[in-house]
């Protein structure tokens, strides 16, 4: 019989011991597989989608916010900015395409986005092979009221072609008799965007001034009852908004208790997504908007690395920790288990010392032991760390339209963590094997 064999048949002889064993090690794994799997797909997928624009210009204050706001649609805006200074990002001669943004409501809950309709032949060919956006059903927009929407979108609602909503303001998905509905402007649909695994996929896109119409109308009804909006935004905007570009009216910021952001009035973006003719000129195009803009200018893949080093990263890092922590605990299971195991077959060592079996053949029997029960553990727990895993990439994928693939080839350092992993679980098991070693055949012959 081989030692291969043998261990088999020791470890199915005690199999519970060694099926709790083995998921130890599995769940050491798992969580070491989920971290590293969530935290290079989704550094994956927010780099790539921080590549496409080289800036984001919009209102003072937390350059991470105005990023996570215009580009991926998971935060409030910082304010708006005078539609002055969009005119002047587009006209810079540095600037090869910049997209205005208004943003201001929401229909259940996925933002309503204003722009123009240059924003859908916008092709970024230094991050993608294919265009940004492409349809799926319809047509892109022409009039004001018209709403493309992602894909997500279309699937979770269930709006088609010809389908009509209303916006409910706010960036918060509230229940009806709290929600303030701009019933008196619906969009209809008339065109649905193909799956991009991308935020655009949780976005309704529509006319600029289809988003000033709807707050106009509401500054409008307001005014004649009445209504004092007075009330100070959430974020320091740190500039003056009167620019005084020939409209009669102030720029007024808003408190929105349905959302924390700054109704978007007539004449104002909240964004400008910008595209350079060459990325290199970045940084001093930002430094140059910041020192002469009523507005700031964030470099969105800056933003995000600086996201995972600070915060991201920190967290990863004591998750993977655990892990470790894990690990080394089901390494002592192993040592205790193979350690009890020789106590209990001190009879059968000594069987096959006296049948001829030599010491290092004993002491490898027990290191293939220890090797088996960690390489399932190892199996098993990358098995059980990409379900996980799925799992989540599927909230993800509803809540931020970002995929993960959980499935996919292990990486360089996962695998440098599997081999760590063995090694731990092989040295868990020299203790056993140096008992097995000193074995006194005549001592436990003489006991049977």
């Amino acid at each position: 019989m081989s030692l291969w064999r043998m261990a088999w048949q020791y470890m199915w002889n005690r199999r519970l011991t060694t099926i709790l064993t083995v998921l130890s090690v599995a769940l050491g794994v798992s969580l070491i597989t989920g971290v590293l799997t969530l935290r290079d797909e989704t550094e994956k997928r927010f780099v790539e989608e921080g590549q496409l624009y080289d800036l984001v210009v919009g209102a003072a204050g937390s350059p991470l916010q105005l990023v996570l706001s215009s580009v991926y649609f998971m935060d409030t805006p910082t304010g708006n900015i005078a539609y002055e200074e969009y005119e002047h990002v587009r006209d810079h001669e540095a600037v090869n395409q910049a997209f205005p943004i208004g943003l201001g409501d929401t229909y259940q809950g996925y933002r309503i986005v204003g722009t123009t309709r240059e924003l859908f032949d916008f092709f970024p060919e230094h991050v993608r092979d294919e265009p940004l956006f492409s349809l799926a059903e319809g047509r892109y927009f022409e009039d004001d009221f018209e709403a493309v929407i992602g894909s997500m979108v279309a699937r979770r609602t269930g709006l088609g072609i010809g389908d009509t909503f209303v916006g409910t303001h706010g960036f918060m998905d509230m229940p009806d008799h709290l929600a303030h509905v701009h019933d008196d402007h619906p969009y209809e649909v008339v065109g649905i965007l193909d799956a991009t695994d991308s935020p655009n996929d949780r976005a309704i896109y529509t006319t600029l001034e289809s988003v000033w119409k709807v707050h106009d109308h509401d500054h409008e009804h307001d005014h004649d009852h009445g209504h004092d909006h007075g009330h100070g935004h959430g974020h320091d905007h740190n500039h003056d908004h009167d620019h005084n570009n020939g409209h009669d009216h102030d720029v007024e910021v808003q408190a929105d208790p349905a959302g924390d952001s700054a109704d978007l009035m007539a004449d104002e973006v909240t964004s400008v997504l910008v595209s350079l003719h060459t990325p290199a000129e970045r940084f001093s195009l930002r430094q140059e908007f910041n020192d002469t803009l009523r507005a700031m200018a964030a470099i969105p893949v800056m933003e995000i690395w600086d996201l995972y080093e600070n915060l991201l990263g920190t967290i990863q890092g004591v998750l993977l920790a655990i892990g470790y922590l894990v690990v080394i605990i089901a390494a002592l299971s192993i040592l205790i288990g193979l350690y009890l195991s020789i106590l209990q077959r001190k009879r059968d060592l000594a069987i096959m010392r006296a049948l001829g079996a030599s010491a290092p053949e004993i002491v490898g029997s027990v290191l293939i032991e220890a090797f088996l029960v960690t390489v399932l553990g190892i199996v098993s727990g990358w098995i059980i760390g990409n379900i996980v895993t799925w799992f989540i990439g599927i909230q993800l994928t509803w809540s931020y339209g970002l995929v993960i693939d959980a499935w996919g080839l292990p990486s360089a350092e996962m695998l440098t963590a599997f081999a760590a992993v063995a090694v731990v679980g092989i040295l868990a098991g020299i203790v056993p094997a140096w008992q097995a070693y000193q074995t006194d055949v005549a001592r436990d012959l003489a006991e049977l």
